[in-house]
């Protein structure tokens, strides 16, 4: 059910000290659009909240990444019955 679930987080670059924040859908690429032309990547910070249910998660990753909560409501609403 990863419909509900829905990203937000913040980008930085290290190299030049740019930063932003972004919102997404689960299963989407998330990039910055970034491009100073300074060497290095692009770090994300990113929670992912279910609407559905109210499950939350948090992870770190790269520019330029598909994200999943790996999340299944279905799963969660069981175990709560």
């Amino acid at each position: 059910m990863s419909g509900s679930v829905q990203w937000g987080g913040q980008w930085e670059h290290p190299a030049c000290g740019a930063t932003g924040e972004q919102t997404w859908a689960d299963e989407d690429t998330v990039f910055s659009q970034h491009d100073c032309g300074r060497g290095g990547g692009v770090t994300w910070h990113a929670e992912w909240h279910c609407h559905a249910c109210g499950a939350s998660g948090d992870d770190l990753f790269g520019d330029d990444t598909v994200t999943y909560s790996d999340h299944d409501c279905g799963d969660d609403l069981e175990e709560a019955a």
